[in-house]
């Protein structure tokens, strides 16, 4: 298999297939609960033997980190974690394609799940369900934890791909740690939100999570002046606890793990792309990659689990001289719409009053 940074890309929707393929799902069961293929493929070009005989997969999402600077920075030093994954595998230099639109529930229902949006039904952040006349707001600290209430019928995770090579559950299966997209998982930060009764989900639990200010992963404590940043380091230092415990042993794992990170994202928010709190963002991911690292390291076991890293979207910087809004055109035109989340003008039938 070729080693380190190679010319090429892939699609997130080829995400689940791969790690179900990774886990010893067979082929003929990569598909969804209707029995049609999914839209992803498996990314054998990139898969040695030595990987699909190793006994444990973890799959890693950082949450809006673009490829080109995170491996600019993993190639200059500064992200020694993803430097060490890439120089015992391989590193897509094209990146992945991400759905469209290319925002955080979209793509991560699309990773997975092994389909686009049109067939498993999450066409956003926000979005308009024009079946039941419902505004859908799944990403939200207080919806994160409802997130398969919006998968289609026919849409199986890669959760549930994995569990059914074992459906007795007589070892460890899969494991979710930080993500909304969570259905089928044995273990789920998820469902212990759900299970917690909290009202308002996530966003009730705050007093559970680590004092930032203390995080040894934070490496620019002026950051956490940002409160999206704080809160994000807060949850993600919670994540690396949960991967812990979850890793106590190689027998005791899961078969499966996904491990979501959050901060990358508030740090491309608050600065833009290469900015300062941006590249610490994904330098204090890799401070906690390098932790769980040295767990595994410490266990005896690293060499016996394949990573892949991957994130739901990029960044990149917009031309703030352009302006303005669909709304005087489709006025004048007398179209009814609904302006709605990024990415979306639902036209509607003439008897729908238009929304701001």
């Amino acid at each position: 298999m070729t080693r380190g940074t190679v010319d090429g890309h892939a699609k997130l929707v080829d995400v689940a297939p791969t790690l179900a393929a990774l886990a010893g799902v067979p082929a003929a069961n990569l598909r969804d609960a209707a029995g049609e293929p999914l839209d992803g493929q498996v990314l054998t070009a990139y898969l040695g033997g030595e990987l699909l005989a190793k006994p444990k997969v973890i799959g890693i999402l950082w949450d809006g980190a673009p490829c080109g600077d995170l491996l600019h920075l993993a190639e200059s030093g500064e992200l020694p974690g993803v430097a060490r994954l890439i120089s015992k595998g391989v590193a897509l230099r094209g990146g992945a394609v991400a759905q469209f639109p290319s925002v955080t529930l979209t793509n991560h229902t699309s990773i997975l799940t092994g389909l686009g949006p049109g067939r498993h039904g999450v066409l956003g952040n926000v979005f308009y369900d024009r079946a039941t006349g419902e505004r859908v707001v799944p990403n939200n600290a207080s919806t994160w934890h409802r997130s398969a209430e919006w998968l289609r019928p026919a849409v199986r995770t890669v959760f549930e791909m994995v569990n059914r090579l074992d459906p007795q559950r007589s070892s460890p299966r899969t494991a979710c740690v930080n993500e909304a997209v969570d259905r089928g998982a044995d273990y789920s930060t998820m469902s212990l939100i759900r299970d917690s009764g909290s009202p308002s989900g996530a966003a009730g639990l705050d007093d559970q999570l680590p004092d930032p200010h203390a995080s040894v992963h934070v490496r620019d404590k002026a950051h956490l002046k940002d409160a999206y940043f704080s809160w994000c380091s807060q949850v993600d230092d919670h994540g690396l606890e949960q991967m812990r415990q979850l890793w106590a042993s190689l027998d005791s794992a899961p078969r499966l793990t996904w491990w979501a990170n959050v901060v990358t994202d508030a740090g491309h928010h608050a600065g833009g792309p290469r900015s300062d709190i941006a590249r610490d963002s994904l330098r204090d991911s890799d401070s906690r990659l390098v932790a769980f690292l040295e767990r595994l390291d410490g266990l005896g076991v690293t060499d016996q689990v394949t990573f892949l890293l991957t994130a739901d979207h990029g960044f990149e910087g917009s031309d703030a001289t352009v302006t303005g809004s669909w709304r005087p055109a489709l006025e004048d035109l007398g179209i009814p719409f609904r302006d709605e989340g990024p990415g979306f003008i639902y036209l509607l039938p003439p008897d729908q009053a238009t929304r701001a």
